[in-house]
């Protein structure tokens, strides 16, 4: 039971990894879309399956001695899971339901109150972030202004504001909320990060003409800070990101290519939603009657 309940959520997993491998290939705005779209039907696949695995082994777990007996009235599930998979599943869980409230309440935390688009933040620390929300607000640190010369700063800001004004936020919610709840999907998720700086990337060198100076402004901030432990500007694959900047944009894909990328969202969206119908031979067998 366990080999064929597995099977279509391994195969979606695989698809989604394997097709979302090309994102650095891809238009930084069709590859957020495209990762953020694969990682939301394997959580989709995935959580279910992991829940009423969960359900199941607590129901029949042995607390000082005795079981809980009231798994077949409250729950209906009469069969039990082996420990080999209900440990694991229900340690998964937990730690995904700490992470995520975590993640919640300092997305919440980060709002402001005022509606000024632009803060400026006294700081030794050089750094430069958009917060989530509908208003888009920036803050900027002192230490990075004073490291920065006008072209740069307005680099910064023109990064800053792509991702304000594409509502970047939420994809980043999205991937961090799938990482949070499921933390092998991490890897998936991180791509979606990147993918994003580099959408912001791109619209900066559009509004400044001068893909140089970005990859450059990008280049000196990244010297000035940790990316490990600072987020926004020069948060995430910076030399990457600015190898990509010194050369021309990425075309958009042929149409053969694009037709291959969203039959691989199509065989990822079949084999999650087959999951989900799988999960009846696992209710059947933990609740025969």
């Amino acid at each position: 039971m366990v080999g064929s309940l597995a099977f279509p959520l391994v195969v979606t997993l695989v698809v989604a990894a394997v097709a979302t491998s090309m994102h650095r290939r891809l238009p930084p705005r069709l590859a957020t879309r495209f990762v953020t779209i694969a990682l939301v039907l394997v959580v989709l696949a995935a959580l279910p399956t992991a829940s009423v695995i969960a359900a199941a082994f607590l129901a029949h777990a042995p607390v000082i001695g005795f079981g809980f007996e009231w798994c077949a009235s409250a729950m209906g599930l009469h069969g039990s899971v082996p420990a080999w998979i209900g440990v694991p599943v229900v340690v998964l869980i937990a730690v995904g339901a700490v992470r995520t409230f975590r993640l919640l309440r300092q997305h919440r935390a980060l709002r402001l109150a005022e509606s000024r688009p632009i803060h400026i933040a006294h700081s030794k620390r050089p750094y430069a972030v958009t917060l989530p929300g509908r208003a888009g607000q920036i803050v900027i640190s002192t230490a990075l202004i004073d490291v920065l010369d006008e072209d740069e700063q307005r680099v910064v800001v023109a990064h800053e504001r792509a991702h304000a004004h594409h509502r970047h936020d939420r994809y980043l919610l999205t991937a961090e909320l799938a990482a949070a709840v499921l933390p092998p999907l991490r890897a998936i998720a991180k791509r979606v990060n990147y993918s994003i700086e580099r959408w912001a990337d791109e619209v900066a060198a559009a509004a400044c003409g001068d893909r140089r100076l970005v990859a450059m402004t990008l280049g000196k901030v990244a010297l000035q800070t940790n990316p490990q432990t600072v987020a926004g500007f020069s948060g995430l694959g910076v030399a990457s990101r600015m190898e990509a900047l010194l050369e021309p944009p990425i075309p958009r894909p042929r149409r053969i290519h694009v037709v291959a990328l969203w039959s691989s969202i199509a065989v990822t969206a079949a084999f999650s939603v087959y999951q989900l119908h799988h999960l009846e031979r696992l209710l059947t067998a933990l609740c025969p009657h």
